[in-house]
């Protein structure tokens, strides 16, 4: 009896030492095929959409619609505190340092009017976009990035400080996802946020 129960659970082991090993595979499969796409693409779009869920489902927020046009994102939310805010963001800079900082500089329309965490949801749509390989597909909350204000007209995000970003750092493969994947620009179209990825340099 004891051999066959010892047996048994030897066999379960096997099992789910395989089913594991091609979880874990499935899961680098589709990471690669992501990253191709992004290197194929270079160029890809979040729609007014897109941007207006990532805001809708930041904290603090009741509801909220988000519009590009003009060259700039414009935000128009009402919050659970009951205030009603209105601003535009024109993106400035992007820095993506190697190893080190994942910066995006807006330019803030009316001065101080800008509320962070619909800043920084929009800053985690952001994220979530360059690397979707790190984001859960099972969910539209990606949480949000810490905004610094650099003046009354123009605040900072670190895409490094969203959660889930965050959390993959720690992650052995994390430096080279983010050293293949780098933002060049961003741009505002007509109905979209344009994001431009730059090209991993070759060494030889």
């Amino acid at each position: 009896m004891s051999d066959r129960f010892d047996l048994l659970r030897s066999w379960i082991r096997t099992a789910a030492d395989r089913a594991v090993g091609r979880a874990s595979e499935s899961r680098l499969a589709t990471a690669t095929k992501q990253v191709l796409e992004r290197l194929t693409q270079q160029l890809w779009r979040l729609s007014d959409d897109a941007l207006t869920r990532a805001a809708a489902h930041a904290e603090g927020v009741d509801s909220a619609m988000v519009a590009c046009r003009r060259g700039r994102i414009f935000v128009d939310a009402s919050l659970t505190s009951g205030r009603e805010v209105q601003f535009s963001l024109a993106p400035l800079s992007v820095r993506f340092a190697p190893r080190g900082a994942k910066e995006i500089s807006f330019d803030v329309e009316p001065p101080g009017a800008s509320d962070h965490s619909i800043v920084g949801a929009l800053a985690a749509c952001i994220a979530r976009a360059t690397w979707p390989m790190i984001f859960s597909l099972d969910t539209h909350e990606v949480g949000s990035a810490i905004v610094e204000r650099e003046s009354a007209e123009r605040v900072r995000v670190d895409l490094r400080t969203v959660p889930a970003v965050r959390r993959f750092a720690s992650r052995g493969t994390a430096a080279m996802i983010f050293d293949v994947l780098e933002l060049e620009s961003i741009r505002v179209e007509p109905g979209a946020l344009a994001l431009k990825l730059k090209l991993p340099q070759l060494t030889p």
